[in-house]
């Protein structure tokens, strides 16, 4: 069955999908970071973002308490482990603490999320749960806590 990306995007879709970032809208997530919700999976608790940073902002700290991966495709992210330009593939391991992570300039990536991530503050307490159901309801509109610095 030949399929195509269309602005009638249902994230949530079970089977093969296509999305084409160019036809859905962003999501406004805190000042300076707006995603698309790309898919998600009620089963796994994966989800997939396409997220863009504004110059300057930086996610809060947090604790990948599953894996993640990313693929950066404009701009620079910047984090502990050093810069991950345009072109840049990166895993996030288990247990993985960033104090920081944004950019200088405009920088848009690929983000999977297998599961939940942590943020924390500076004794390590949870603030709140970035997962599936986090991002789902953002992605309805319901944006519950700030995730940025």
């Amino acid at each position: 069955m030949d399929r195509t990306a269309t602005a009638d995007h249902n994230p949530g879709v079970r089977g093969a999908m296509l999305a084409d970032i160019n036809q859905i809208d962003w999501v406004t997530l805190a000042e300076g970071v707006k995603f698309k919700l790309l898919r998600y999976c009620e089963v796994t608790g994966d989800w997939v973002l396409y997220v863009q940073l504004q110059p300057g902002v930086k996610f809060t700290r947090h604790k990948h308490i599953t894996p993640a991966e990313f693929f950066i495709t404009k701009g620079v992210l910047k984090f502990e482990r050093g810069e991950a330009g345009a072109g840049v593939y990166g895993y996030e391991e288990i247990g993985e603490i960033h104090e920081e992570a944004g950019g200088d300039e405009v920088t848009e990536f690929l983000y999977i999320g297998h599961g939940p991530v942590s943020y924390l503050d500076e004794n390590d307490n949870t603030l709140f749960i970035g997962d599936l159901a986090f991002f789902k309801s953002a992605w309805e509109g319901n944006v519950p806590e700030n995730i940025v610095d």
